[in-house]
């Protein structure tokens, strides 16, 4: 049964993929020569007779570490000069040098051609910095052969030959052979002529390797020290470049985001102003006496001019008269000029108004010349960000904020970003949440931001104590477009839920055919803002693709693609 078992196990091995026993390869014999000269180099020729059995290569590799440290832990290169790399009958093999792991990496033979069976490989360069100089003697002390051969090697050879004339008296000889830091000496060396051969004595598997030492007389050689390797941070430039980087790594890492904090608690909040009155019922003024537009006290308030700031734009420039708000359809809303035949930029507007420049910008953009247009087709989103950008300067410009609050937003979410980008998730922390507080206004600012949250609380407050400030008409449509820019519309409007008003001549509503209610009116324009709100979002998005729904096409997206033959 055993035979049997045997027999199956020999018959599949053959079938097993990979290198077989007929395909081992083994380097037949290597054989180095190394030259001991007088001017301190030594000069190697390697003869590899490599054998790859019946496997096609393209040739060998050959790694040669120039690299040396000694024990307190400094490390000293050697120059290793590449001379030929040649057959048996002398002809050049291509290959190309390369530096890997401080080590001179050969790659020989051609990328075009396959080989295989038996071949030489002659292989010559000389070494600077090869020797040691100790006070009593000089010494070669050489891995003939390396310990990281991929190979068994049948046998191996390394003859000596000094250039110089000494008494071998005076000479000291040793071998070394076998894995990386084995002390055994199972090889041995003859003398001939001025020859020393140092053999093996046995195969060497792989990872094992071949060392010889060889002592001789002081003087007999120029000194030719290996070169101390300094690295560049060792260097007196590279001492200071590290304590720079070690100075400015603590100020990014550590300093710069506690001062972060430490500018947001000094610097980043609003002047101390007292708390908002209970109610208010106008909107704050720059210091020339102009009343804020909605969209200017909306931003005020939160620091930042949003959508609902610049739709309370147009339902003030609606309620003013230079256009009329209709609903045609549930929810599709048209904009009509109040008077087409004159001038839309002053329709049904006293003689001598004039409109700040983000409500002008608006005006052109939205009508572009046309008495009548559809919301839900406007294309607004340059003009929005346009009329954003104006409103963060007239706050400042007012002297309301000391900065555009915007752009000190943008400049810490920068700061959040590199944060993340640099491993500083410390940095980036603190830049996300104090980046977003650090806007602050003016002591002019925050007071006026006080009358504004009054004229919010107000707006929003259903106590009975202020319900008589809203019994007139005027008073709720002045003030409608400030609770758009709050959000409280629908709030305003409840305040007048039981009053009698009558239909805004700027306001049309869809399918009106019972009386006139606020709470209406306030869910129509909520439903207006989500028009808006679609006419000024790009349909780009923010790497550049366009939307499908908006020009798409058969292969016009991502993914996909297909493939052939070639």
């Amino acid at each position: 049964m055993k035979k049997i078992i045997f027999l199956l196990v020999l018959f599949g091995s053959f079938f097993i993929p990979g290198k077989s026993v007929f395909a081992q390869e083994k380097i037949d014999d290597f054989l180095v020569t190394i030259n001991i000269e007088k001017d301190g180099k030594i000069k190697v020729s390697e003869k590899i007779s490599y054998d790859f059995g019946d496997l096609q290569r393209h040739g060998i590799f050959r790694t040669i570490p120039y690299i040396k440290t000694n024990k307190d832990g400094k490390r000293y290169k050697s120059k290793v000069d590449v001379k030929s790399i040649t057959d048996e009958s002398d002809n050049t093999y291509n290959f190309q040098q390369s530096i890997v792991d401080d080590k001179l990496n050969l790659k020989i033979g051609d990328p075009d051609k396959l080989v295989t069976g038996p071949h030489i490989y002659n292989i010559n360069y000389n070494v600077s910095g090869a020797l040691t100089y100790f006070s009593d003697h000089d010494e070669l002390y050489w891995n003939g052969i390396g310990t990281g051969w991929e190979v068994p090697i049948e046998k191996a050879t390394i003859i000596v030959n000094k250039t110089f004339s000494s008494n071998r008296e005076n000479d000291q000889i040793k071998c070394f052979v076998g894995i990386e830091g084995t002390s055994s000496e199972d090889c041995g060396y003859s003398l001939k002529d001025a020859d020393i051969i140092f053999d093996s004595k046995r195969s060497l598997n792989t990872g094992e390797g071949f060392t010889i030492v060889y002592g001789f007389p002081k003087g007999q050689v120029a000194v030719l020290e290996p070169e101390l390797v300094v690295s560049f941070w060792e260097t007196v430039p590279g001492k200071i470049t590290a304590v720079i980087l070690a100075i400015l790594a603590l100020l990014w890492y550590l300093i710069y985001p506690i001062k972060i904090i430490y500018k947001w608690f000094k610097y980043g909040r609003d002047p101390e102003v007292g708390i908002p009155a209970t109610a208010y019922f106008d909107p704050p003024k720059t210091k020339s006496g102009r009343s804020l537009t909605p969209a200017e006290t909306g931003a005020l308030v939160d620091e930042t001019a949003d959508l609902r700031d610049v739709m309370a734009t147009l339902v003030d420039l609606a309620r003013r008269g230079y256009y009329k708000i209709v609903e045609k359809n549930k929810n599709d809303f048209y904009f009509e000029v109040r008077h087409p035949g004159g001038d839309q930029k002053s329709a049904g507007l006293p003689q001598g108004v004039k409109l700040i420049d983000f409500e002008q910008t608006l005006i052109d953009d939205l009508f572009d010349g046309e008495t009548e247009i559809r919301l839900k087709d406007k294309k607004m989103y340059e003009t929005v960000s346009e009329v954003q950008n104006t409103i963060y300067t007239h706050l400042v410009e007012d002297k309301f904020f000391p900065k555009n609050p915007q752009s000190t937003r943008a400049f810490y979410q920068v700061m959040s970003a590199l944060g993340i980008f640099s491993g500083n998730f410390f940095l980036f922390i603190v830049a996300l949440i104090f980046g977003r507080l650090m806007p602050a206004k003016t002591q002019y600012g925050a007071e006026e931001a006080n009358k504004a949250k009054a004229l919010r609380n107000f707006l929003k407050s259903q106590e009975r104590q202020l319900q008589f400030q809203g019994d007139k008409q005027i008073l709720f449509e002045k003030l409608l477009p400030y609770a758009v820019a709050f959000g409280v519309e629908k709030a305003w409007a409840k305040r007048f839920e039981t009053i009698a008003l009558k239909s805004p001549d700027w306001y049309q509503g869809y399918g009106s055919t019972t009386a006139f209610n606020s709470l209406i009116l306030a869910n129509a324009l909520s439903s207006s803002f989500n028009s808006f709100a679609s006419a000024a979002t790009p349909v780009r998005s923010s790497s550049g693709f366009s939307s499908g729904f908006s020009g798409g096409s058969s292969g016009g997206g991502g993914g996909g693609g297909g493939g052939g033959s070639w």
